[in-house]
């Protein structure tokens, strides 16, 4: 004879697993957070060897560099996961996750390219983290709550970045460096180990 209590366990743990993208890799967090200290360290060394004229042209590119990179590091490591765990890796609940992510993000790049259309550099990293953090937020619904108080935490520093503008990169290193390598040993403890 079934026991009702444990088939609604079962059905919750399948819709959850539906609904919810349940394979985010604790290794991808953390060796994004290393990828964005690495850009930062770069940022820091070419900030006085570059001509100031060259010099945007080299941050945005380092930016750009460490977004491709971690991109790819999350997709790596959390397919993966997913294959190691018997999920699918594309579902309805990843096409959701990855729509509330980029909507945010694309307003977001939009936004900074109107800032050095402007040149308004000096807003840029506190302007990244608040579009990040956004979108974080708006995604963590389909995802691990560690997601959510990631993006809380984006978005907390890219508000104070606002008012100290001339330590955005400090900011930066904390919000895509430390905070990606604390989600992501976060995730690790409580998930994958």
């Amino acid at each position: 004879m079934n026991n009702p209590g444990q088939d609604l366990s079962e059905i919750r743990s399948m819709m959850e697993k539906s609904s919810r993208i349940l394979s985010l890799s604790g290794v991808a967090g953390i060796a994004i957070g290393c990828v964005a200290l690495i850009g930062v360290g770069y940022a820091q060394y070419i900030h006085t060897r570059v001509p100031p004229e060259d010099l945007i042209h080299h941050l945005v590119s380092d930016a750009i560099l460490v977004l491709l990179v971690a991109i790819g590091l999350a997709v790596i490591f959390s397919s993966r996961m997913a294959r190691q765990k018997g999920l699918p890796v594309w579902n309805a609940a990843a096409r959701h996750l990855v729509t509330e992510l980029a909507i945010p993000l694309a307003a977001g790049g939009v936004f900074c390219i109107s800032l050095m259309h402007h040149g308004v550099y000096l807003l840029l990293p506190a302007t990244m983290l608040v579009f990040y953090g956004l979108a974080l937020f708006s995604a963590s619904k389909y995802t691990i709550t560690e997601v959510r108080i990631l993006g809380i935490a984006q978005l907390a520093l890219g508000v104070l970045a606002m008012f100290v503008p001339e330590d955005g990169l400090i900011f930066w290193a904390l919000g895509f460096g430390i905070g990606h390598i604390v989600f992501g040993l976060r995730v690790y403890f409580n998930y994958e180990r």
